[in-house]
């Protein structure tokens, strides 16, 4: 059966779906930074028993971007940002976070302090 505008019911079914699909797509692509690599967006850094949860995190940047991640930690300690000298304390259980102009070009350990582990490789290139 088709109504006023000459569409039948599936038909308006298959136009809402795609119009569905369109807004959750859009919605990814904008929530994501359009991309799913850790250049010149956020990240989070897990720390589990003084280490990095999965690895050395690598946090990548160009000069000028304003360089954003989390520390999210099970141990207490200070967070450490190398060459740019940033310090902050994350409580056992805590997180802390790092919002600063990558004005400075290099590559940058990020460590837990008191633990003299890395947990983050910092790059800023030009």
């Amino acid at each position: 059966m088709q109504d006023q505008r000459g569409l039948s019911g599936r038909q308006r079914v298959a136009i809402l779906l795609a119009a569905i699909a369109i807004v959750v797509v859009a919605y990814l692509l904008i929530s994501s930074g359009g991309n799913d690599d850790k250049t010149g967006g956020s990240t989070t850094v897990r720390v589990v028993d003084a280490k990095p949860d999965g690895g050395i995190e690598k946090l990548a940047f160009k000069k000028g971007d304003q360089v954003r991640f989390t520390v999210v930690s099970d141990t207490a300690d200070e967070i450490h940002v190398h060459g740019y000298d940033l310090m902050k304390d994350v409580p056992k259980g805590g997180s802390v976070s790092f919002s600063f102009k990558g004005s400075i070009e290099g590559r940058f350990v990020v460590e837990l302090e008191d633990h003299k582990q890395q947990i983050a490789e910092l790059d800023v290139t030009p």
